[in-house]
């Protein structure tokens, strides 16, 4: 699955120093860092996802949680704008 953060605009974030957790329910699934266009893969979660997954973005150099989004079984690409 991938996952691109964007601006309202459509234009992908600097995402250099970020990282992302999947997660179903409690249990995390895959753990990814961005590349610094604003994507990330998690290679191990096949699509169509088949599954409802809980997206959370984080700063890498301390932790700091920035976004969190519920992503819907069914999709291969998810965008998170702001």
């Amino acid at each position: 699955m991938t996952i691109v953060w964007v601006n309202e605009e459509g234009i992908p974030f600097n995402t250099t120093g970020f990282f992302a957790r999947l997660s179903r329910g409690n249990t995390v699934v895959s753990t990814a860092n961005f590349d610094r266009f604003g994507v990330i893969r998690f290679n191990n979660i096949t699509t169509l996802t088949n599954a409802t997954f809980t997206l959370r973005i984080f700063r890498s150099a301390d932790g700091a949680l920035f976004r969190t989004r519920t992503i819907p079984s069914g999709v291969e690409t998810f965008a998170v704008i702001g």
